[in-house]
């Protein structure tokens, strides 16, 4: 008896010895290779993105004539990281996404202004500057839960049918009647066979719809279908996109773009994207198998629902890095198909050299949850840059994603940072004059250009509780130039020189 009481104590307190579990996360099950409802709660919604045909006129700081463009690549090193030195300096993974780094080589979140000024660049001329915004994935799931929608939208269509089909028994009663004529039938012999022939290919058609998915949205696109549209279109037609959307990853791809224009309303040294084929495509044709050919035919056109949650990425996979799949942030990343830093003059004013260390940032990381105050988000497409959204654009074929980030540029003439790093350096009026106390300063546009497939089908790095709304577009610069690079800048602005 007694050595039982000794074992059963000691299997109670082997049990108490035992960590309590604790529920994953929703966003730790996404895998946006198979979507899903974990994968629908991470944001963004399809709401969220918009047709770039329907959205108004672009509304960035408007800036003088003259320009200098530092070039400094489009990070095709691959340097990246989920700190901010700017924002929360001496923290790792401050920021809870990752950031896109050209320029220096050295930033992180332990950065300082004489870690920089020692630093190698990917710049020319010496440029030794910070350049950094958050990064774009691919999300299939996106495109898969438009799929859903679409095919939901077909269901409650066919429950209808049976209410009309109903009908036609009585319909067909009447044919005995019309057979009792047989001056009718000797008329046109052939009308019969030729009804029977109607009624069958109706029948084919109606089976045949679930099948043709890709085939009706884009005819739905081009008379200004629904984003549930856009983002389900991922049928053959997008195999091929959805196949090179990393096209980027290439130094010759970026320098190579299709001349094909869809009827475009600016040119811009960006060009369009063309075909996309190369890169790394695994995930692009696994998910344009689930979006095409699983929907419909064996299955009755219902959409295969996934044997198992998402997996963690393993180390090495994209989402696996700090500030990716434990924040939620997953997805194929991309890298930037293309990247220009251009500074621009004043309309009102000469101007002056930016100190040296100046710290500048857009935008605002939070806009979903502060509001819009401080947002700053402007989405295009190649061909359309006269237009710009808050929201992800759905771009025509052989258009790039393009997003552009205006920094404000109206210095206070003695600071190089300020508390909310913000009010040492303003943003001019719409008209783009200074105010008053204020000293125009070189304004810094930076544009970044994706190889995306077509519809809602990416999304930018956010935070967890901003789920990846595209109103929290940012990006931050550490002006580490050298004084003779900085001055020739001013002489080629204030000039109206293109430099």
């Amino acid at each position: 008896m007694r050595k039982r009481a000794l074992a059963m104590a000691g299997a109670l307190l082997a049990g108490s010895l035992i960590l309590p579990s604790f529920p994953t996360p929703a966003f730790a099950a996404c895998d946006p290779r198979i979507g899903g409802a974990e994968c629908d709660a991470l944001g963004p919604a399809l709401s969220d993105f918009v047709d770039i045909r329907r959205v108004g006129r672009a509304n960035g700081v408007v800036a003088g004539g003259g320009s200098f463009t530092s070039q400094c690549g489009r990070n095709e090193r691959g340097h990246r990281n989920s700190d901010n030195h700017i924002v929360a300096p001496g923290v790792t993974n401050g920021a809870h996404h990752v950031h896109d780094y050209v320029g220096n080589v050295t930033t992180s979140g332990f950065s300082t202004d004489q870690s920089l000024a020692a630093g190698g660049t990917t710049c020319r001329n010496g440029d030794r500057s910070a350049y950094f915004w958050p990064i774009l994935r691919l999300r299939p799931d996106l495109r898969l839960q438009g799929q859903n929608n679409n095919q939901n939208n077909r269901q409650q269509q066919q429950q209808q049918d049976p209410n009309q089909q109903q009908q036609d028994p009585n319909q067909q009663q009447q044919d005995p009647n019309q057979q009792q004529d047989p001056n009718q039938q000797q008329q046109d012999p052939s009308a019969q066979p030729q009804q029977q022939q109607q009624q069958q290919q109706q029948q084919q058609g109606d089976q045949a719809a679930p099948n043709d998915q890709a085939v009706n949205d884009q005819a739905a696109q081009q008379s200004d279908q629904s984003v549930n549209d856009q983002a389900g279109n991922t049928g053959q037609a997008d195999q091929s996109q959805q196949s090179g959307a990393n096209a980027g990853n290439g130094t010759a791809q970026a320098q190579s773009f299709s001349r094909q224009q869809p009827q475009p309303e600016n040119q811009s040294r960006f060009g369009n994207r063309g075909n996309n084929n190369g890169g790394r495509g695994n995930n692009g044709n696994n998910n344009g198998n689930n979006g095409g050919n699983n929907n419909g035919g064996n299955n009755g056109g219902q959409q295969p629902q996934p044997s198992q949650t998402g997996q963690p990425p393993r180390p090495g996979q994209d989402g696996s890095e700090i500030g990716g799949f434990a924040d939620g942030n997953v997805g194929q990343i991309l890298t930037p198909r293309a990247v220009q830093l251009q500074f621009r003059g004043n309309r009102f004013s000469r101007v002056v050299a930016m100190p040296r260390f100046l710290r500048v940032i857009t935008g605002d990381a939070k806009a979903a949850t502060n509001g819009p105050a401080n947002a700053r988000a402007q989405w295009t497409c190649s061909g359309f840059q006269n237009r710009a959204s808050d929201k992800y654009p759905v771009c025509p074929r052989g258009s790039l994603v393009m997003r552009i980030l205006d920094f404000p540029s109206c210095w206070d003439g003695q600071n190089t940072d300020s508390a909310n790093h913000r009010t040492h350096i303003v943003f001019p009026d719409q008209s783009g004059r200074c105010p008053q106390g204020t000293q125009a300063v070189p304004q810094l546009r930076m544009t970044l250009a994706y190889a995306v497939p077509q519809g809602a089908s990416f999304a930018v790095d956010a935070f967890p509780e901003q789920k990846h709304s595209p109103i929290t577009d940012h990006a931050d610069f550490h002006n580490v130039m050298p004084n003779n690079l900085m001055n020739f800048m001013v002489q080629c602005i204030n000039r109206n020189r293109r430099c």
